[in-house]
């Protein structure tokens, strides 16, 4: 669970995880057959503890859980409250805590989320058979999509830190999101790569090796060196590894890593020409991260919804995508807006657009920035 962690530390770790799964398991009913899943870098045999001097350690990245079921899905309001109650009990900063049915594993679609699920996590309470029925996807079964989702995950990550920047967290906390939204931005941009060339792997050990493996790569070469620096510091939670301990200054480097290699990316991906953003919700509309078949579908059970808010059918009128295909067309939009280290400056044509996309009308000042990445960070974390 722990990299290189000490015996005690992995005891440890593993005790306080199995009273958590047993009290996540009580609370929602779950029954035999069902299971609580331990992924992400814990999952992996990767995650971090920070070492204090003089101090016990103390769990450094996220605890990711997962419940797989058979009955009906946990309301996401038990699932909020549970969060709350699992990063007390575990020590951490976050817990995030998802359910699936486990009917639904079979026949899904290759994701990076279950080709990690699959070969490189745990179970903590429950069946150890409850993921025999996800598909065994390979590094080659991975859509480019995955890439782009790569980004943009991170890139709301870094909306919701510069959000924070801008709200005047506590220096300390700051401090931590900044230091791990510089890591997974710089990450995103290498794992991407691998990715597009069937070398992605679920373990960052094994990453690191297929970072140098492609640096002749074009787009690798001034990568590789971050990319190294960027996952050690996942991995073992030293700060050395940073080429900055300023807030501002990690955030800054992490927007430019981003906007880097994210436009490159989706230019190949998408086979379109992104020479400014406001170019790429268009794009997005035309190569979007979902089938033909099912954006049509959830398109039409969206709008049902909400056939009765004029509103709401005249923002799907000027962009014509929901859920993360909508946040990905205007993720750029707000994210690349603010200029400068943090947000001393905007680019008002690009919250223009934005506003005219989500709000229908023209805008572009700060309290527009404001409103419009709030809404779009909801829910991210740095």
């Amino acid at each position: 669970m722990v990299y290189r962690g000490s015996p005690e530390e992995q005891a440890r770790i593993l005790f306080a995880l199995k009273n958590a799964a047993r009290s996540v398991a009580e609370k929602t009913g779950l029954t035999d057959g069902d299971a609580v899943v331990l992924t992400g870098g814990f999952g992996r045999g990767e995650g971090a503890l920070s070492r204090e001097p003089g101090g016990e350690s103390r769990p450094f990245n996220d605890f990711d859980l997962l419940i797989v079921g058979s009955k009906t899905p946990v309301p996401g309001r038990v699932l909020n409250e549970l969060k709350s109650d699992l990063a007390a009990a575990l020590g951490a900063d976050y817990v995030d805590l998802g359910y699936v049915r486990a009917s639904s594993l079979a026949g899904a679609e290759p994701t990076v989320f279950l080709y990690e699920l699959k070969a490189a996590s745990r179970v903590v309470w429950g069946s150890e058979r409850v993921l025999d029925a996800v598909p065994a996807f390979g590094p080659s079964d991975l859509p480019l999509t995955e890439g782009t989702r790569f980004f943009l995950n991170r890139g709301l990550s870094l909306l919701s830190l510069l959000l924070m920047i801008q709200s005047g967290k506590d220096a300390v906390a700051l401090r931590k999101s900044a230091a791990s939204a510089w890591s997974k931005a710089v990450l995103a941009a290498g794992d991407s790569l691998l990715l597009e060339r069937k070398l992605y792997h679920w373990s960052y050990a094994t990453r690191l090796k297929r970072m140098d493996e492609v640096r002749g790569v074009q787009g690798a070469n001034g990568l590789a060196s971050r990319y190294r620096d960027a996952a050690l510091f996942k991995l073992t939670a030293d700060f050395a590894r940073l080429p900055s301990r300023d807030p501002l200054e990690l955030f800054a480097e992490a927007r430019a890593v981003h906007e880097e290699y994210f436009r490159p990316f989706e230019e190949r991906r998408t086979h379109a020409s992104i020479p400014d953003w406001t170019d790429y919700p268009a794009a997005v509309v035309r190569a979007g991260l979902l089938p033909a078949r099912r954006r049509l579908k959830e398109s039409v059970l969206a709008l049902a919804g909400k056939v009765f808010r004029p509103a709401e059918a005249a923002r799907f009128a000027r962009l014509p995508l929901f859920g993360e295909e909508r946040r990905l067309a205007l993720l750029p939009l707000l994210l690349y807006a603010a200029r400068g280290r943090a947000s001393q400056s905007l680019e008002a044509r690009y919250v223009e657009a934005a506003c005219r996309l989500e709000l229908g009308r023209t805008g572009g000042g700060p309290g527009d920035w404001t409103l419009l990445a709030s809404r779009l960070a909801t829910g991210a974390h740095p």
